[in-house]
């Protein structure tokens, strides 16, 4: 394919990844859902799975609220109303990872009134990034392996495992070369192209999804730029960067498109806080080198750091991608990330960069409410 039908083909994917992901089932794949970046897909990955996310949906809500108030996280309601409805019934199970106090409730709420075949929670530790949490976090994954092998009847092999970390790695090696192309040239890849490519992997296979990116890189070397970037053309984008937990839907980087701006780089926890760091390739124990690679990122809010090492990070990465501004693109009602918003925008205006904060609602979505305040932004950046 040209790198622009792949580009299309992921922003489809992005646009509809359930109805996508539906598709999995009916190719033989075990499609098992995870909501957090958290998950460790390696091991999900070498018992045979394909693991998939569940980030939300922009929906009315029909059956969530009998179980989750309309106070909680809207990417945990709608995703339980997905469930509840049946439209994941291509799911053969789900994974939970322990992060914010809606995630935790869900996880009981979703194994109590859902039927799916496998159900699996991991309580990873608070305080990550620290040796002391290491054997504690290995031991999570050391049950969660036993319960998949318990689960499918099979222990999962050594050599399985190691293959799936090595698929893996390639993956966000190859995915952090699309990060590099959209800092360094956005005339050849946009944001809004480069995170739909990294983006879709969330719902195939990582083989398929590495075909898939290597096809795009080399494409995009043989490329005319303006066509590789969506014809963007004329004057410069305003560069930006993001900052959230998800982005359901590419409507923030559509509408930034729309004003003028790209968003050359990110901190999302479905874009870069998702590809970031590697599982080392060797080593006695594979369960422990995973743990390690999760443990050693950034944390996200759900995590305990201090919001000053969080807020050095994203000046440090705003700085190094160029960007004139930082979006922090919040989902209603996630209290990890609101609880730090006021000190991250103190802070960061102190250091001189330009803060909008803007929250989602996926019951009630307002694009034009959106587009309203992003345009705002951007003419108060230009000087308008």
């Amino acid at each position: 394919m040209e790198a622009r039908d792949i580009t299309d083909k992921c922003l489809d994917i992005w646009r509809d990844p359930y109805g996508f992901a539906r598709g999995l089932k009916e190719r033989g794949e075990r499609p098992l859902a995870y909501f957090c970046s958290y998950a460790p897909e390696e091991i999900m990955h070498a018992a045979g799975f394909t693991p998939v996310r569940l980030m939300g949906a922009t929906r009315n809500i029909a059956s969530a609220d009998a179980h989750l108030q309309a106070y909680c996280c809207a990417v945990a309601r709608t995703d339980l109303d997905m469930a509840l409805e049946g439209e994941l019934d291509w799911l053969e199970g789900a994974v939970f990872v322990q992060t914010c106090d809606t995630m935790m409730r869900l996880s009981d709420i979703w194994r109590l009134n859902t039927s799916f075949p496998f159900h699996g929670d991991i309580s990873l530790p608070v305080r990550m990034g620290e040796p002391v949490s290491l054997d504690y976090m290995r031991e999570e994954l050391a049950s969660f392996r036993r319960s998949l092998e318990a689960y499918r009847g099979a222990p999962i092999a050594r050599e399985d495992l190691e293959r799936s970390i090595e698929t893996y790695n390639r993956n966000r090696r190859l995915a952090g070369e699309v990060y590099r192309l959209r800092r360094e040239r956005p005339e050849v890849l946009g944001g809004l192209e480069g995170t739909a490519c990294v983006v879709a992997g969330l719902w195939m296979r990582k083989e398929e999804h590495n075909s898939l990116l290597e096809e795009l890189l080399e494409g995009l070397d043989a490329s005319d730029a303006s066509d590789a970037a969506g014809g963007a053309g004329g004057d410069p984008l305003t560069p930006l960067f993001a900052a959230g937990s998800v982005c359901t839907t590419p409507d923030l980087f559509e509408l930034a498109r729309e004003l003028r701006a790209d968003i050359v780089d990110d901190d999302f926890c479905c874009g870069h806080r998702y590809i970031e760091g590697q599982v080392e390739p060797e080593g006695d124990d594979p369960l422990e080198r995973i743990a390690e690679r999760l443990s050693g990122r950034i944390n996200c809010p759900a995590k305990h750091s201090a919001a000053e090492e969080r807020t050095a990070y994203l000046a440090e990465r705003v700085r190094a991608c160029g960007a004139a501004g930082l979006v922090l693109f919040l989902q209603d009602f996630c209290e990890p990330w609101l609880f730090e918003v006021p000190f991250l925008k103190e802070r960061l205006r102190d250091e001189g960069i330009p803060v909008l904060v803007l929250e989602s609602d996926l019951q009630s979505f307002s694009r034009g409410q959106l587009r309203t305040r992003l345009q705002a932004f951007l003419e108060t950046i230009r000087g308008v």
